[in-house]
């Protein structure tokens, strides 16, 4: 079986660039994107529940870990 491709040349890679250069990204303020709480590193470590962390976590992460655990709490099929 043979796949054949096409070949650009470069009159058609330049209106390429082109248009890419011309894409403006937005920079945002936000410290950090998380997909997911459960990939980071603060999944592994135990949630403080009698005293304050030494170390901060990102606010995104403290309220989901935070929402998971009291949604646990009052769950009767959890019991």
């Amino acid at each position: 079986m043979v796949h054949l491709a096409q070949v650009h040349r470069n009159a058609d890679l330049d209106s390429t660039i082109k248009r890419v250069d011309s894409i403006q990204l937005e920079n945002t303020d936000e410290d950090g994107f998380y997909s997911s709480v459960y990939g980071t590193r603060f999944a592994t470590e135990q949630l403080p529940q009698t005293e304050m962390p030494e170390r901060e976590m990102p606010r995104e992460v403290a309220y989901r870990m935070i929402k998971d655990e009291l949604s646990l709490d009052g769950n009767p099929m959890l019991k």
